[in-house]
């Protein structure tokens, strides 16, 4: 991904490698933005297969859609998060230096998603890695480009910065975003270029970069 994701600490827990930039207001609680990985350094974060707590969807059958990740809602408040059973609070933060977690996902989702929040914890970014969440158009991590542009003929691809793209895709009814990131910039993308991350964010379009805190 972003040569960009360097050193992610996900505000849910760090999964390894992927990291996205904090959104345009800069609102959170993390640090400069960095770039994201790309998916071949996710190999190891493949989404489980098991379920969470009772009534909840196991990992990799959430489904994305703009400002949204199943009941997970960019824009909710700390407590509407915690409400829906998929976080935890207040976690320390897995790197030294870097603030306590106001919101993280549950042990079981970590590998999947990574959540960023405002300074009162609200829910500004959810990013996806794992394979097998995807959208109702069945796009998600290694959907092609040539399957993004089938699924939204009316998205244009991006520069993404760090020498990658992204197709952004702006939900008018609700004001929610979903982006899809490319490894390749938009001059040199092919058809079959995999996406190796999703964000999905409310109000400001998906930067789709992680920072290092």
């Amino acid at each position: 991904m972003k040569k960009q994701i360097a050193a992610l600490v996900l505000a849910g827990s760090v999964a390894g490698g992927i990291g996205a930039g904090v959104l345009a207001n800069a609102a959170t609680s993390r640090g400069p933005a960095a770039p994201a990985p790309s998916s071949p350094a996710r190999s190891s974060t493949t989404p489980s297969s098991e379920g969470g707590e009772s009534g909840m969807a196991s990992p990799d059958v959430l489904e994305l859609a703009p400002g949204r990740v199943g009941p997970v809602r960019a824009g909710m408040s700390k407590a509407q998060a915690l409400a829906t059973g998929y976080f935890v609070a207040d976690r320390p933060a897995p790197v030294e230096g870097c603030p306590v977690v106001p919101l993280a996902w549950k042990d079981e989702y970590v590998n999947t998603y990574d959540v960023y929040t405002l300074g009162n914890g609200e829910i500004s970014s959810i990013g996806v890695r794992g394979r097998g969440v995807t959208t109702a158009q069945g796009i998600g991590i290694g959907s092609t480009y040539d399957e993004v542009k089938a699924a939204y003929p009316d998205e244009s691809l991006l520069a993404a910065g760090y020498g990658q793209s992204g197709v952004r895709v702006f939900d008018r009814q609700d004001g929610g975003w979903i982006g899809f990131l490319f490894d390749a910039e938009p001059g040199a993308i092919e058809g079959s270029d995999p996406v190796t991350f999703v964000e999905v964010t409310k109000g400001a379009e998906p930067s789709l970069m992680r920072d290092g805190c």
